[in-house]
């Protein structure tokens, strides 16, 4: 009786919340918006992609059993689904697979990655014709056991190859070890024995002025890269810039560029091409209290990032790090040519899913026991404490776990009929 009703309230909240998200919080133009609100229409997968500051709305104040309580939060991915785990290279020349996205990384509870991650999960093994209930249970489990050996001692350094792996992530990284010449070559090309990025449909030339202003904060972010990696200063000499468009969903409007420099000599195979992305307030921020971390060494949003991947990943990227171009913050990467993730066509059964989902599971509790003490962010044992409130209850952590899924997954195929209701509704100027 009352479910049209409630879609049209629930329309409404959802109006008003990307509304203020999408304009007043990302100034997103109008026809960024169109853009990100395309992709998002595709599935409800998709839509739950593109509208983490829903979710957070939603569960930000909602008090959850197996939390380890405001003293002791953790350094949480902040957008953890399906498909932000991917394949690239670490700094050591390896490829391996791990999170990949660290845009929305923040300070809260462990929670909300793991109930963001089961909630994708859900979305994901519906869309595929597989048993997400199941898929869950067995990210949960897995999820818990890692966390308690981490609790106990096991090295946080562990990293996934092809070698100690399932076979749907083999598979990624097989294709992707082929990719490397093939990407330097499908993004740029020689004339007058110069590589230039090619023009394409997703990467253009930059204008002049831009060009300048990025190569005059260019030392700053030469500053910010760690000691350890560092090169010489004619390494990260620049060569060309572009805007590459068409990237993600959530990070629609945000400006980025591919920056190609020098590499360690005059050679051409030896170019790299970096990512130089802005970075805003992470989505968590928005609803979650304010960690004094963010408010002293980590104020600068490309440097959260940059944290958080240095911390999170245990082969750190070589070239991280971050500037400010005229009030806004940025971080740079190296744009790995091996950049794939398992998608739908690589799982090839439930039992490819479940293999896949253990594997995600451990980089899962890995990511939040790194960022603890060890690594200076906090100043506990982040992988103890939730060891301890998981404690002898693991069923029953798996079952609220995989309950809680089951209820937000059910709302997000009820808000993105909502959503494509409200997207129809919009003044097409």
């Amino acid at each position: 009786m009352f479910t049209a009703i409630k879609q049209e309230i629930r329309s409404q909240t959802i109006g008003t919340v990307l509304d203020f998200y999408d304009q007043s919080i990302r100034h997103l133009s109008e026809e960024a918006r169109r853009e990100k609100y395309a992709k998002m229409s595709t599935s409800p997968f998709s839509f739950f992609r593109g509208s983490s500051h829903l979710f957070y709305y939603d569960f930000a104040k909602v008090p959850l059993a197996f939390d380890t309580g405001p003293s002791h939060p953790t350094f949480i991915q902040g957008d953890l689904h399906f498909e932000n785990f991917g394949v690239f290279e670490d700094g050591a020349g390896t490829i391996i697979y791990d999170v990949n996205d660290f845009d929305e990384a923040y300070i809260g509870s462990y929670l909300f990655d793991l109930l963001r991650m089961a909630v994708s999960v859900d979305l994901f093994a519906a869309e595929s014709g597989f048993d997400g209930k199941a898929a869950i249970e067995t990210f949960a489990s897995a999820y818990a056991d890692a966390i308690e050996q981490h609790a106990r001692g096991q090295s946080e350094d562990i990293q996934f190859t092809k070698t100690n792996t399932c076979k749907a992530i083999k598979k990624v990284i097989k294709k992707a070890e082929k990719k490397k010449d093939a990407f330097l070559a499908e993004r740029t090309e020689v004339r007058d024995e110069v590589r230039y990025f090619s023009t394409s449909e997703d990467l253009i030339p930059v204008d002049e002025a831009t060009r300048e202003k990025i190569k005059a904060a260019w030392g700053s972010y030469l500053s910010s890269l760690s000691d350890a990696h560092r090169h010489h200063a004619d390494h990260y000499a620049i060569k060309d810039i572009a805007i590459k468009l068409q990237s993600g969903t959530a990070s629609i409007g945000l400006e980025r560029y591919y920056i190609l420099i020098e590499g360690a000599d005059d050679e051409h195979d030896e170019d790299v091409i970096l990512e130089m992305k802005e970075a805003q307030s992470a989505v968590p921020s928005l609803f979650l209290p304010t960690h004094p971390l963010f408010e002293d060494g980590l104020s600068h949003q490309g440097a959260r990032v940059v944290a958080a991947q240095r911390v999170m990943v245990h082969s750190q990227d070589p070239y991280l790090g971050y500037l400010t171009i005229e009030e806004k913050e940025y971080y740079v990467r190296q744009r790995s040519p091996y950049k794939r993730k398992v998608k739908a066509k690589h799982i090839k059964g439930e039992e490819s899913l479940i293999e896949t989902l253990r594997v995600q599971a451990q980089i899962t509790a890995k990511i939040h026991a790194r960022a603890d003490a060890k690594s200076n962010v906090l100043e506990y044992g982040a992988s103890e404490h939730i060891s301890q409130a998981i404690g002898s209850s693991k069923s029953l952590f798996v079952h609220q776990l995989s309950r809680w899924a089951d209820f937000y997954a059910a709302q997000v195929r009820f808000d993105y009929k909502a959503f494509l209701n409200w997207v129809a509704s919009r003044p097409n100027e």
